[in-house]
């Protein structure tokens, strides 16, 4: 095992930069000078973990797995809801609407996702699926979930799948990938067309986000 750096590990001499999946979805939702501030903050987050904000996503995303485990999602739901402050209230609501709402009349089941990690170049993504789903024709998906008040734009949706594939082995084997803007209720997969176009795309992003990285 490498030795571990401020945000990345020691390879042969060099730094690797490692974020997580969050952070590369973000950092191509930027754009212009915007990115090198969003990088900048990211760095210093890795670097001083004290620095980063709470994750209040984490409880909205326990909620969603808890109320499917249960087969309770309005219950889990609103328990989040109403244990939240005034701040993040009007979020959790609005999360839990979205659930409820791509949820319909489906019923997805559970499956055990894993934690893996994508290599693009020099940078190395920690891959972490909140959650798995069988959906009814048995088909099983690592899926993503992103909860932010910003709409997810289908670029950005479809690098996360782009990364969440190449893990796959590691964290769902004969799986597939899923993204679910949740507020919005919306669903993302690839089309078989899309790989070999946006496997190119995710390098670029990556060799562009190390060159901020280190510019930071």
């Amino acid at each position: 095992m490498p030795p571990a750096t401020a945000g990345g590990v020691m390879e042969e001499g060099r730094a690797m930069a490692y974020i997580t999946l969050s952070t590369f979805v973000g950092y191509s939702a930027s754009s212009g000078p915007s990115r090198s501030s969003f990088v900048r903050r990211q760095r210093r987050q890795y670097q001083d973990p004290a620095r980063a904000a709470f994750n209040y996503y984490r409880r909205a995303a326990n909620a969603v797995r808890s109320g499917r485990a249960a087969n309770q999602d309005e219950v889990a739901l609103r328990a989040l809801v109403n244990a939240a402050d005034e701040r993040t209230k009007p979020h959790y609501a609005a999360i839990a609407e979205g659930w409820l709402r791509y949820l319909g009349r489906k019923s997805p089941r559970l499956v055990e996702v894993g934690r893996g990690r994508c290599r693009i170049g020099d940078l190395e993504i920690g891959v972490s699926p909140q959650i798995g789903l069988r959906k009814s024709d048995g088909r099983r998906y690592a899926t993503w979930l992103y909860f932010k008040e910003e709409p997810l734009t289908r670029s950005s949706a479809q690098l996360a799948l782009c990364v969440l594939e190449q893990a796959m082995p590691d964290i769902l084997p004969g799986g597939e990938a899923l993204v679910i803007d949740v507020r919005r209720a919306k669903e993302y997969q690839l089309s078989a067309r899309d790989r070999e176009r946006l496997r190119l795309w995710a390098r670029s992003e990556a060799s562009a986000f190390l060159t901020l990285w280190d510019a930071a």
